[in-house]
């Protein structure tokens, strides 16, 4: 159930405006903070949604929940900015050359605990086979009460989450190129756990499927990851950080190798505010599944739902499932959990959660690459694969405005923060 491939994509952003007739402006002014790649920088654009320029530019990064920080790696150095001035907030020196892992199959980085206390780094020394013979780990307290804890393991692991106290590192054990186990590594005791942390659906420790994106409960108690396979249907994994243990669970699908092909890479991830229900969504198959959480992991899928597509998913992969090219966060969901929307095939897909039924359709002939809403719930932003930028009221007139974002391939639209406050 963990990622076959080692996504690591550059993200950049450079200064995109000029605005294309569409909708009239709302009120209200928000920060868009958007990723993408020129292949010769890496930067995240925070763009002005009024004036639509560049108002600062951040080297890759990832933010901490609360948005105070911005974590990123230069020059065997890690970078403490404060993401709205760009301003240093702390410096730490590295020892050696270290990344922020990745956090979606695009390449965004992650590497934090949920609450944001924890940060972990990881290097790797290569064969020359190009498959790591080696991993090393940085565990960095981000308040720096405490020094550096260095780790260092025989073989091929990648991050995937520590828990918020920051006493357990899981990571992904390569087998082969198509199986691997889940580890988990005790931090208190130095040890990695020899046992692989199984899947309580079926009692399964070698699991396989690639990584797409994930979303933590907001306590912080589990990890819910997305994943894909290349002949059976996709799945979401529910990890708790707590203790050593994970469900599977089942979505409807046959693989990205049936003849669905890239339109199961449109699967994303939802999660209501409060945690209680979470959403797996694919536009282009027209499926939503609902979960209820409350706390737990769910171990099955609750609801269902069919929403009908008009066109067939547009390629985005082509042959090659390492292209990295694909966006992870094609769903967004209302703060009152109301109503979910999705990227489709093509466009976006306005459905009411207490249905599970489309409510609308817009950007029809768009290939959405992202989807993010504002804070408050009131517009909603998506990124095309040209770089355009379209924003939409959530609860008036859906009409675009649509403006030029950052040039080059878009990545992720990260995040977007309202002017007069989070």
């Amino acid at each position: 159930m963990r990622g076959l491939v080692m996504a690591i994509g550059a993200l950049v952003i450079a200064a995109g405006c000029g605005r294309v007739p569409g909708g009239s402006l709302p009120a209200g002014d928000y920060k868009l903070y958007e990723a993408a790649t020129t292949g010769s920088s890496q930067h995240v654009a925070v763009i002005d949604s009024l004036s639509h320029s560049v108002e600062l530019n951040l080297p890759l990064g990832t933010p901490s929940p609360d948005w105070t920080h911005f974590f990123t790696v230069s020059s065997n150095r890690l970078l403490d900015l404060d993401p709205r001035t760009g301003a240093s907030l702390h410096s730490l020196q590295l020892p050696g050359y270290f990344r922020l892992p990745p956090a979606t199959i695009s390449g965004v980085p992650g590497g934090l605990s949920p609450d944001g206390r924890w940060l972990v780094l990881e290097a790797f020394d290569s064969k020359p086979s190009n498959v790591p013979s080696a991993t090393h780990l940085l565990v960095v307290d981000t308040t720096y009460s405490k020094p550096l804890k260095r780790i260092d393991l025989g073989g091929y692991y990648q991050f995937d989450a520590i828990s918020n106290d920051g006493q357990r590192i899981y990571l992904i054990e390569y087998l082969s190129s198509n199986e691997y186990h889940v580890r988990f590594y005790e931090v208190g005791i130095d040890r990695l756990n020899p046992a692989a942390v199984f899947d309580k659906s079926d009692g399964s420790a070698t699991m396989a499927g690639l990584r797409l994106s994930g979303v933590p409960s907001p306590d912080g108690h589990w990890l819910y990851s997305m994943y894909i396979r290349q002949d059976k249907g996709p799945f979401i994994h529910a990890l708790s950080l707590d203790n050593a243990i994970a469900f599977c669970i089942d979505l409807p699908g046959f693989g990205y190798a049936s003849g669905n092909g890239d339109a199961e890479f449109h699967w994303s991830l939802a999660l209501s505010r409060d945690g209680s229900h979470l959403y797996a969504a694919n536009g282009a198959l027209g499926i939503v599944a609902q979960l209820n959480t409350r706390g737990n992991a769910p171990t099955s899928v609750t609801r269902t739902g069919r929403v009908a597509t008009d066109t067939p998913a547009v390629s985005i992969l082509a042959q090659d499932v390492e292209a990295k090219e694909l966006g992870a966060n094609g769903a967004a969901l209302s703060p009152d959990g109301r109503t979910l929307v999705m990227s489709g095939a093509t466009g976006v897909v306005r459905v009411d959660t207490a249905t599970l039924r489309a409510q609308g359709r817009q950007l029809a002939n768009w290939r959405v690459w992202s989807l993010a809403l504002s804070p408050d719930g009131n517009m909603l932003y998506a990124v095309n694969d040209a770089g355009m930028i379209a924003e939409m009221s959530m609860t008036g007139p859906h009409s675009a405005t649509i403006f030029g974002g950052a040039p080059g391939r878009p990545m992720a639209l990260i995040r977007v923060e309202s002017v007069s406050g989070p």
